[in-house]
């Protein structure tokens, strides 16, 4: 496990929800996001991120589309600035961490609480089940995610995080090795006492 919602902390009022709705409002991202334009979206978001940031990424397969090499983790900043250059990618040099988060722990992601916070208030409100009006009261739940709401997902998904990290460490203490040893010669032996005990 790793610890990453400390810095989250800092960046807690940026509403990235809010924003990928002004530039894609018709967008059902379960079926029409892919990675091109998730990647447009991403660059347009980033040009208005305020630094120092970090950026936490789940797993969804449009998030992550290699097309060519790059760099890896352990180059060094000159390497990817390099690698920037050569693709014609523009960048300042400000310091950015973007974290992806492990496969199949959305519960560490305080983005889950705030759609579930948002979609609570669209279904406590919405009496005529028409999509116009359900955009409309969409728009205003993600208005009203406040700065608070943000700190509050980002405390409980850190306390979540580190308690499974505690819990890892009781894990290893526990749990006792298993050895198996695979060795012919004694399977051979135990087939022939087997075979023996049936014949009694």
């Amino acid at each position: 496990m790793f610890k990453t919602y400390k810095m989250l902390k800092k960046i807690v009022n940026i509403n990235v929800v809010h924003y990928s709705i002004l530039i894609y409002p018709n967008i059902d991202y379960h079926t029409q996001m892919n990675s091109t334009i998730f990647k447009k979206w991403f660059i347009e978001m980033m040009q208005n991120l305020e630094e120092p940031c970090v950026i936490v990424m789940d797993n969804c397969s449009y998030h992550y589309v290699q097309v060519q090499n790059y760099p890896k983790s352990n180059d060094n900043k000159a390497t990817f600035q390099i690698w920037l250059k050569e693709n014609g990618v523009e960048f300042n040099s400000f310091e950015t961490l973007i974290i992806r988060l492990p496969p199949y722990h959305c519960q560490y992601n305080p983005i889950e609480l705030i759609w579930a916070q948002v979609k609570g208030e669209i279904a406590n409100k919405n009496n005529s089940f028409k999509i116009t009006d359900v955009e409309d009261l969409a728009n205003i739940a993600i208005e009203n995610v406040t700065v608070d709401n943000w700190k509050r997902c980002v405390d409980h998904c850190e306390r979540l995080q580190n308690e499974d990290y505690i819990k890892e460490g009781f894990r290893d203490q526990i749990l006792e090795p298993i050895i198996l040893t695979i060795n012919p010669e004694d399977s051979s032996e135990s087939e022939d006492d087997d075979d023996e005990s049936l014949q009694l």
